[in-house]
């Protein structure tokens, strides 16, 4: 028996038969054209373009029912209409005499690549989306088309070195248990659509095409990132009745969907979702959460040439807001060290930029990028469901000037006859000691408060919570933590504002009763915890938890 820990991708466990596939490389015998043969390329060009995105069009109607998988599928589609994609190939052909083949894989292997060795994760992750078009449109032209998949069944456990979007809906179809993958991230859309479909996964398995033999037993256990090859006897036994208790629970858990999120003595906490990417909204609406918690921005500022511009932001914005509404959508302004963006706003390179120039610094110290963004949300929020958040507050004076950009959007909007709503409740991320100590100043400027539990923790015992050295140290029932935000939910409700705990710490089971006893009006989660915590709500009681809490915690207001 062997153990290997990777990243915990999607949750649930799988026990099967391992399935390997090695993907063969499309083999291209015609790399370079004569200057007679151009015309025709470009012609074969826009004919192979026009058909793959009419083969994409049946697998969108062929999917109807899942908007996650339509909603990729019509991201690849824009991937081959955009104008950048064409003047590339165009060029590949026309100046360099290349075969369309080999233009096709220079153009999507350089981009590849580049997202790759981005080092983050918003992006690196798009990699596969690129990876996808490029293999439809050379198996298309190649006439190479392999199927992979032909082996898999209801026993099997894929393993491969990476998925596509569309491999995993393949893989799924075929009713497999699960996959394992070397290369892959929690916030790729093939992870996403892992976990919109309940298909456990793990990522991060180095060489993992030479650990495992065909066919050989195996156990993946998602929630933890574990993969373990040829378990034994006890081991096999504990997963499988881990296996169908996990079963029950999610059975029982399902009966919650249509129950309101209420302590025992009938206190009211709302139960918001945090996303990350668009993709996500599937499951907010599938699970009947309360609304949007935290809608990060990152992803559409990362690893790009040039900045998202204003209607960009604005229709992916409009879009979350009316799919969410009545259901508010708090959109947290940008939130990224400014060396995550050094290419496309020429920021000098910092030492520590987790002490640098990020969150709202990084708004004021660029107010044009910042206008932008002020303005797409002000225009999106039509159905008067939208908030505005910001992120690493670490004063007041941060937020009066934060505000006082948001009223020249607003004059600025009104001077072009530009339809957006006014009306819009602001509110602060309390991740900084600092700003937990003057949160009472700082309610006085929000309507709301949210609680970034992650940076608090980390900020407040100096930890890095990413460094496995130093990951014991990493508590977030910390005492000095607990005060901090006692001090905050405390200010915040004499100011009269709500306050949310959004950070990781909102989704444990085992913190639930202690946020609860602090006094907190909702939690914002992952979609896929919605349930869990739910559950952990409804068996609380208000009296008596904060009852626990003030005297463990030598809490008096």
């Amino acid at each position: 028996m062997k153990k290997i820990i990777g990243l915990a991708v999607s949750s649930g466990i799988a026990i099967g038969y391992a399935k390997l596939v090695r993907k063969e490389k499309l083999l291209i015998k015609r790399k370079t054209i004569q200057n007679h043969e151009i015309e025709e390329e470009l012609l074969r060009f826009e004919t192979s373009v026009n058909q793959v995105v009419k083969d994409i069009d049946i697998l969108i109607e062929d999917l109807s029912h899942s908007k996650v998988n339509k909603e990729i599928l019509t991201t690849h589609k824009m991937i081959l209409h955009d104008p950048e994609f064409s003047i590339k190939i165009t060029k590949l052909i026309s100046n360099e005499l290349y075969s369309l083949e080999n233009a096709i894989n220079e153009h999507f292997s350089s981009l590849v690549e580049l997202f790759n060795n981005m080092n983050n994760e918003y992006f690196s992750l798009r990699s596969q989306d690129y990876q996808d078009v490029a293999d439809r449109l050379l198996a298309h032209l190649l006439k190479q088309e392999k199927d992979y998949f032909e082996k898999l069944d209801e026993n099997s456990i894929l393993i491969l070195e990476n998925i596509t979007p569309s491999e995993v809906t393949k893989a799924f179809e075929k009713k497999i248990k699960g996959f394992c993958t070397e290369k892959g991230s929690k916030n790729s859309h093939s992870s996403i659509i892992a976990r919109s479909m309940n298909l456990p996964s793990v990522s991060g398995i180095s060489k993992i095409l030479s650990i495992i033999k065909e066919d050989q037993l195996i156990i993946i256990d998602g929630s933890k990132g574990l993969l373990i090859i040829t378990p034994d006897e006890k081991t096999l036994k504990e997963y499988r009745e881990l296996f169908q208790k996990e079963e029950d629970e999610k059975n029982k858990l399902q009966k919650l969907k249509n129950i309101e999120s209420r302590t025992k003595d009938g206190k009211r906490i709302l139960l918001m979702c945090n996303i990350e990417i668009p993709e996500e909204l599937e499951q907010v609406l599938k699970y009947k959460s309360d609304g949007i918690g935290l809608f990060r921005t990152e992803f559409l500022f990362i690893g790009r040439s040039e900045l998202p511009y204003e209607n960009e932001q604005y229709e992916i914005y409009k879009k979350i807001a009316e799919s969410c509404a009545p259901k508010p959508v708090i959109i947290r302004t940008i939130d990224v060290g400014g060396d995550k963006l050094s290419k496309i706003l020429n920021i000098e390179h910092e030492e520590n930029p987790n002490l640098g120039c990020r969150g709202i610094r990084i708004s004021l110290e660029n107010i044009p990028v910042f206008k932008t963004q002020i303005r797409a949300i002000l225009r999106a929020n039509s159905k008067a469901n939208v908030k505005i958040m910001f992120p690493m507050i670490s004063s007041v004076d941060e937020v009066k000037k934060a505000k006082e950009i948001i009223e020249i959007c607003k004059n600025e909007l009104e001077k072009e006859k530009i339809t957006f709503n006014p009306e819009i409740e602001i509110g602060a991320m309390i991740e900084i000691p600092s700003a937990a100590l003057t949160s009472d100043s700082i309610a006085e400027e929000c309507d709301f408060l949210s609680i970034g539990t992650n940076d608090l923790i980390q900020y407040t015992l100096a930890v890095d919570r990413d460094n496995q050295t130093v990951a014991s140290y990493y508590q977030p029932n910390h005492p000095a933590v607990i005060k901090l935000m006692k001090t905050t939910i405390i200010n915040a409700h004499r100011k009269g504002a709500k306050v949310a705990i959004c950070g990781e710490m909102a989704s444990e089971p085992e913190f639930i009763p202690i946020l609860i006893g602090l006094g907190i009006d909702e939690l914002s989660v992952s979609p896929g915890k919605i349930f869990l915590v739910k559950n952990e709500i409804l068996k609380c009681d208000l009296p008596k938890s904060a009852k626990e809490v003030e005297t463990k915690y030598n809490l008096k207001e």
